[in-house]
């Protein structure tokens, strides 16, 4: 199990033994709060933890917590999680002055901080004003989309980072809920409880506009056809009838 621990002082990530909660190994960050979960990968023969960060964003060995890479900026107070796209990862803050989405090279090393521009040879691209404050983003084949606390839907080539497409949805409303997909739309939840579908095509439109009826702040689940939603009084699942 890894564990990432952001604190006002002495933060580290720590991999445990699951049966009994064994330290294996610790590795010391040097950053502020952060609430991102870290997402592991594997590249080549080695296994690396994704981590988010604001000063200390980067990738560690699952194998003895052995810093690979490490990159300083963004956001101050990140959250979400890490996504792989092919052999990059993308990573995203917004939070006070920095609120940029970028993709990093997954066999990147050493410090990759750019130097005299935002790219870099493993900084293979960035958009400074797009990033995510709570929700993660969502990779659907060849697309990446993100959806800005105020609805701002935007749809990125996954390679270059080229933006398809940036759109507003809802009508004033807040979204906390990270965008889900099956593959052939993405769900979008608003605070208030509208689910907003979108094709997954780099072509935008809304299909349809669904309520809940009442708030939903988390970000939904799909099983085997089943959407599943925790708003703030029932767990809905919506899906074909049972026969």
């Amino acid at each position: 199990m890894v564990v990432q621990c952001d604190v006002l002082g002495d933060s580290f990530i720590a991999c445990l033994d699951l049966a009994d909660g064994r330290e294996i190994w610790r590795a010391p960050r040097k950053d502020v709060p952060t609430w991102s979960t870290p997402t592991l990968v594997k590249v080549g023969d080695r296994t690396e933890i994704l981590a988010n960060g604001w000063h200390h964003l980067g990738a560690y060995d699952f194998a003895n917590g052995k810093e690979i890479w490490r990159f300083d900026g963004g956001g101050d107070v990140p959250v979400p999680t890490p996504i792989v796209a092919g052999n990059l990862g993308v990573f995203t803050s917004a939070h006070g002055s920095g609120n940029p989405i970028r993709a990093i090279r997954l066999d990147a090393l050493g410090d990759l901080n750019p130097k005299g521009g935002p790219t870099n040879a493993a900084v293979v691209w960035q958009q400074p004003r797009k990033g995510n404050y709570m929700q993660t983003p969502i990779l659907v084949g060849d697309l990446l989309y993100d959806c800005l606390d105020t609805g701002d839907v935007t749809c990125f080539d996954a390679k270059s980072g080229a933006i398809r497409y940036s759109q507003r949805i809802g009508s004033g409303e807040g979204f906390t809920a990270s965008p889900v997909s099956d593959g052939k739309n993405l769900y979008l939840t608003s605070e208030i409880g509208n689910v907003y579908v979108i094709p997954a095509t780099g072509t935008f439109s809304v299909s349809a506009t669904n309520t809940l009826g009442e708030t939903c702040l988390s970000t939904s689940a799909i099983s085997e056809g089943t959407l599943f939603y925790r708003t703030r009084h029932e767990l809905v699942a919506i899906g074909a009838a049972n026969k």
